[in-house]
């Protein structure tokens, strides 16, 4: 029976990392394991995957989930996917010289730090030319002999610690460590943090101009098996970004900033959008109803906006109010993961799997995804405004016979009726068509 506290310092450890700790959990004779630790530093943030702790002193673990063959000298490493990547060997290493020193300022200058390197998907086929690579090992007995043992100590006279003198030496890591609201991303200080079922969302400051916010939106790889799928995942999570670059500059987009890949970790991607607001248009409709003038605001500005990505052949394809953010001045348009966009080849409408289900998708999307045309988007803006009249429950489904006792003007319940018919050749045939209908039914 192992005795291992494990204590997650930060949200959603990567696959690599949850492998690793459930092995360790279940292997590991006692000791703690802090996972996905921040350790403050003057040159930046240090990320560590996993920390052990035990009586031999501490242990800093860089996961990697790499698959296949791996190859590589004492600076770089190119691994099956064909990416070539920094030796996480020398990266480890700093990180435990950093660990070292921070301690021993604290009074623990006796305390061995080690660095290895995990595999969490097994070693394979592992051809390095550097004299360290003993210090690469993947989930097996191998990896406890590490950790229990006093061949990879920092030195022989490092210090066998006592359970009292781990535990405070547990503690000094937990009180020194960088909480989630000191958190960094690519020099934004993170803000809060949104679960958004395919992705997280950031909200984020500028460091230098904390009233410059932005949005970023984090993507973990899933498990990949091979080169060719971790290109279609990384592929899949840039759309967004393309799309928006397709469409060009819009008043009513949010537009993407940048793309970056997550230095210590090559599972982990962020897209870096403008501010377009607090809200999204299904918070507002947690609040309440919405008046009138401000859902004919809000239809226009987003039928503006998506007439500009069509007229590029950009169909966003997953429209809802979670999708619709409200600034001071007005309504933009995101969350383009998954739209069809013309110079993106491979979208998940041709890999075979459905895309998002609900009142807001057109009918035909859910079995011909990659035929559909404008009048898809057409259809969940009548979807989000069917919402804004009555706000239903999340789960609910459309109830046309409502629309007919909807607060409309002469003329509204027809076209609304219109945008929500089944065969889409009975709807607005565009975007531009729906803001004429809608000139015509609120003049002012």
């Amino acid at each position: 029976m192992t005795n291992v506290d494990v204590i997650h310092c930060m949200p959603r450890p990567h696959i690599g990392e949850t492998l690793t700790v459930n092995y360790l959990r279940h292997n590991l004779p006692n000791g703690a394991l802090l996972v996905n630790y921040h350790l403050p530093d003057v040159t930046g943030t240090q990320e560590i995957d996993v920390v052990v702790l035990n009586y031999n002193g501490v242990y800093l673990l860089e996961v990697k989930h790499w698959y296949g063959a791996i190859e590589g000298d004492q600076v770089y490493w190119r691994h099956a996917s064909g990416g070539l990547r920094r030796s996480p060997i020398p990266i480890i290493e700093q990180k435990a010289k950093i660990t070292h020193g921070f301690l021993a300022r604290r009074g623990w200058g006796d305390v061995s730090v080690t660095g290895l390197v995990v595999l969490s998907k097994g070693i394979g086929a592992l051809h390095l030319d550097d004299p360290q690579k003993h210090k690469v090992i993947g989930l097996h007995e191998s990896l406890i002999e590490a950790l229990t043992g006093r061949e990879y100590i920092f030195s022989s006279s490092s210090k066998i610690l006592r359970s009292s003198e781990l535990e405070r030496l547990r503690q000094t890591l937990l009180d020194s460590r960088v909480t989630d609201a000191e958190r960094r991303v690519h020099g934004y200080r993170v803000l809060e943090e949104h679960d958004r079922d395919h992705y997280v969302e950031l909200i984020a400051a500028d460091t230098e101009f904390p009233s410059r916010k932005v949005r970023i939106k984090q993507y973990d790889v899933p498990a990949i098996g091979s080169r060719q799928e971790l290109e279609h995942a990384v592929e899949r999570f840039k759309r967004d970004m393309a799309a928006l670059l397709e469409a060009g500059p819009h008043p009513g987009l949010v537009m993407p900033l940048q793309f970056v890949r997550d230095e210590s970790s090559d599972e982990r991607y962020y897209l870096i959008l403008e501010w377009a607001g607090e809200q999204t248009l299904a918070d507002r409709l947690k609040e309440g109803s919405l008046p009138q003038d401000e859902q004919v605001r809000i239809l226009s500005g987003v039928a503006s906006a998506l007439a500009h990505c069509h007229a590029q052949g950009v169909y966003h394809r997953n429209l809802s109010p979670s999708s619709i953010y409200l600034g001071a001045d007005r309504a933009k348009v995101g969350d383009f993961d998954f739209a069809k966009v013309p110079t993106v080849t491979r979208t998940l409408a041709k890999t075979g799997k459905l895309l998002v289900r609900g009142r807001h998708v057109s009918p035909e999307q859910m079995f011909h995804a990659s035929q559909i045309d404008q009048r898809a988007d057409v259809y969940s803006l009548g979807a989000i405004w069917y919402d804004m009249l009555f706000r239903p429950e999340p789960d609910a489904v459309i109830d046309r016979a409502c629309i007919d006792d909807a607060p409309l003007p002469e003329g509204g319940k027809d076209i609304l009726h219109m945008m929500l018919a089944q065969p889409r050749s009975e709807r607005p045939q565009s975007m531009e068509e729906v803001q004429s209908w809608l000139d015509l039914l609120y003049p002012d």
